[in-house]
């Protein structure tokens, strides 16, 4: 089981945070760890350059539910991201939690700010939170593209979480289907994504545990589609995904189609980023 260190909330103070930290003041409860509120002001952004790190401190203190985690506030002046990443460092942190960048509609998630940046560098996963929390996690839906970097993301949840169930997904199409559309082709390409699917989950790093509550599955159909169907399935309230993977779930994660993907989510989502 992995022994947690700290969990850090990465917060603009805006009332669109409450559900992230409700969150992450579970997940410190139940690892019994550190919660790290983390306020980072950009100057560029502020109308009043002048203001006070310690009043901004004891006022965030004064908002603060009646709790027995240890919370340590933290107000900070600079670059958000480079801030938050570096406080995730410092203070040996197991994950990042924070909300969307902007949220104006049910499809609206503005990739580009502090978020994406924290996606795109953060050293420990990032949980990006838009329900609020009412248990802990049930079940995870992790979608794979078979490459090291969803293997990281699979691991991760699972140390993590080690109670949800655990519910690998793939999402494949048939290429030249138009001019190739027999059945016999169909049943070849499945059944290449099937052997895929088998050398992936007999890599070494899968422990034994995980197996014993992870379920696997291919599926056709475009990445977003399939994601929408198996969290249907299976209830999940929380969908991993890793970055600088190969074919579609990298560009999911961190290209043209992050937006349409992370903004018709409704659950909680994970980005894990690929440890070189």
């Amino acid at each position: 089981m992995m022994n947690h260190n700290a969990v850090l909330f990465a917060t603009d103070l805006s009332a669109r945070c409450d559900r992230p930290f409700d969150r992450a003041l579970m997940l410190a409860q139940d690892w019994k760890v550190k919660l790290i509120l983390l306020h980072v002001i950009d100057p560029e952004t502020v109308k009043n350059p002048s203001f006070n790190l310690h009043d901004i401190e004891a006022k965030i203190a004064g908002q603060l539910p009646e709790t027995r985690v240890n919370i340590e506030i933290l107000v900070k002046r600079g670059d958000i991201a480079a801030n938050i990443i570096k406080t995730a460092q410092s203070e040996k942190c197991d994950v990042i939690v924070t909300g969307v960048a902007r949220y104006n509609s049910i499809s609206d998630i503005l990739l580009g700010g502090p978020v994406d940046q924290l996606i795109r560098n953060a050293p420990v996963p990032v949980l990006i939170v838009k329900r609020k929390p009412r248990h802990a996690y049930k079940n995870i839906v992790i979608a794979t593209d078979f490459s090291d970097c969803s293997l990281q993301a699979l691991t991760t949840a699972a140390e993590l979480f080690p109670e949800p169930g655990l519910h690998l997904v793939h999402a494949y199409h048939e290429p030249y289907s138009a001019w190739l559309g027999s059945d016999q082709f169909v049943k070849d390409v499945k059944s290449e994504e099937q052997k895929e699917l088998a050398r992936f989950l007999a890599k070494p790093l899968i422990a034994d545990p995980v197996f014993d509550r992870l379920n696997a599955s291919i599926e056709k159909g475009d990445l977003a589609a399939v994601l929408f169907r198996k969290i249907g399935a299976t209830q999940s309230d929380l969908v991993v995904m890793g970055t600088h993977g190969r074919g579609a779930l990298s560009r999911a994660t961190l290209g043209s189609n992050a937006q349409h993907v992370l903004g018709w989510v409704d659950e909680d989502v994970l980005i894990v980023r690929e440890r070189k």
